[in-house]
């Protein structure tokens, strides 16, 4: 999930002890890239540079949200949609990076992680059109008010919006209440404190605003967020 822009938010220890899982889960997809080694050596180059860098309080926004969410999201996306593999090769460069701007800057973390990657990609043999495609991804992710509503804009770009799914994937799944535990812990280090009726209102809030931009993301998470929203709504009842 990317951080609102009107919010500061932060991370969790689980980041380090669930970032390694990179090459169980997500190894055997550069296989059918169109250069695995190339991809098996940019995985293991950001693997290692966020695990090394990043603050060790972003409880959310940690490597594991990358390699054990993203990354397997995409590449099931990818399968699913019928993505060519010289496509996915892009779209998991840009899953890779999509967060890495958080080594610098907790805010407009996107512009510095197309940043990032452009610098990153020559030296692993990407072209110059692909790393423009990638940039152009990673900055899909950013949140962005619509009609009073924050939500990401993906426009029709199958990529982008595989990359969008695959970002808040969590939110169809059965994890989503220990995964929104490390966003609210993240955003107590940033100095964000909700009372339990303001977090629960703000994560009804986002849920029901998200939809998946992808048939394939509906078929497989749709009745998992529905799930999780209306197990919202009953534990916020209780307030009311």
């Amino acid at each position: 999930m990317p951080r609102l822009k009107r919010v500061a938010s932060a991370p969790s220890s689980t980041s380090q002890d669930t970032a390694g899982k990179l090459a169980s889960r997500t190894a055997p997809a550069y296989g059918a890239a169109v250069n695995p080694h190339r991809m098996e050596a940019l995985a293991h180059h950001v693997e290692q540079r966020l695990r090394r860098e990043l603050s060790a309080v972003l409880h959310y926004h940690g490597p594991h949200h990358t390699f054990d969410d993203v990354l397997p999201a995409v590449e099931r996306l990818c399968r699913d949609e019928g993505v060519t593999p010289k496509n996915r090769d892009i779209l998991l460069a840009a899953a890779m990076f999509h967060d890495i701007g958080f080594l610098e800057s907790y805010n407009g973390n996107e512009p510095i992680g197309a940043r990032i990657a452009g610098e990153t990609l020559p030296k692993f043999g990407f072209s110059s059109s692909e790393i423009a495609k990638v940039r152009a991804l990673i900055l899909a992710t950013e949140m962005k008010e619509v009609d009073g509503v924050w939500r990401q804009v993906p426009e029709n770009d199958l990529l982008k919006r595989i990359l969008c799914d695959a970002d808040l994937d969590n939110l169809g799944r059965d994890d989503f209440f220990s995964i929104s535990d490390n966003l609210r812990q993240e955003l107590l280090e940033q100095g964000k404190v909700f009372s339990e009726l303001e977090w629960l209102t703000r994560q009804i809030l986002f849920v029901s605003q998200q939809d998946w931009f992808t048939a394939s993301q509906r078929r497989d998470r749709q009745a998992g967020k529905e799930k999780n929203l209306a197990s919202l709504r009953r534990q916020l009842a209780v307030f009311l």
